[in-house]
């Protein structure tokens, strides 16, 4: 692995990403919130979309008693925040906990769909989630600009066949994988990023690494 590139064991929560998801979230939650309850007025296709699918990106146990589906975008401050509780959650309860990753790229972000067809083109060599990894931990390096050179630079890291990944890229099959995702996530209600649902049903965030471990405890007592 190329180590100019950062990775979850070697980054320190530093003060000025606490400063900013505290503002990001503060202007998420200016809008109208959904809550769980507003799920139940948008439709009746809603089980089904809950249902972990075939192709659904997926980190731990297909069986877990525990299943978290989680709506992201790849350069939203708030998501590179809870994917890193994520990877430490997932260690930590192991074969409990099934996370799933789908895409909700909002428009007002710059390179975020871009990203999302890179994570989904290291998918198709088998390393989603090694790709999802380097684009959320050096998200601000790659938010600044120069995002295509950057991401082609974690294929190389990360030993893709890098003809592969510049074909794929094109493929619209990747874009229509997106679009689904996102288009799935606005049945659901989804509006902002993250949204997070646990066993079926969407949470309000927990604000602290603890709240979210112990939110994923009270669903395994």
């Amino acid at each position: 692995m190329n180590r100019r590139f950062l990775l979850w064991g070697g980054l320190a929560a530093g003060l000025l990403l606490v400063i900013g998801f505290v503002i990001y979230m503060a202007n998420m939650n200016s809008k109208d919130p959904v809550t769980a309850d507003t799920l139940t007025e948008t439709g009746s296709d809603i089980p089904e979309l809950l249902n972990v699918r075939e192709n659904d990106h997926i980190k731990g146990n297909p069986n877990a008693d525990v299943v978290i589906i989680k709506y992201s975008d790849f350069q939203c401050p708030a998501c590179r925040y809870y994917a890193s509780f994520d990877d430490q959650l997932s260690r930590e309860f192991g074969d409990d906990v099934l996370f799933v990753f789908r895409h909700f790229p909002l428009s007002s972000f710059q390179f975020s769909r871009l990203a999302a067809r890179y994570a989904e083109a290291a998918g198709r060599q088998g390393k989603f989630w090694e790709m999802h990894d380097l684009i959320y931990i050096n998200r601000q390096q790659w938010s600044q600009g120069g995002a295509a050179s950057i991401f082609q630079q974690f294929g190389e890291a990360l030993d893709l066949d890098m003809e592969q990944l510049n074909r794929d890229l094109e493929n619209p099959e990747i874009e229509q994988r997106i679009l689904s995702d996102y288009e799935d996530g606005k049945k659901l209600g989804v509006r902002s990023v993250p949204s997070i649902f646990i066993n079926g049903r969407l949470i309000q965030n927990p604000n602290t690494f603890e709240g979210y471990r112990n939110l994923i405890q009270s669903h395994l007592n």
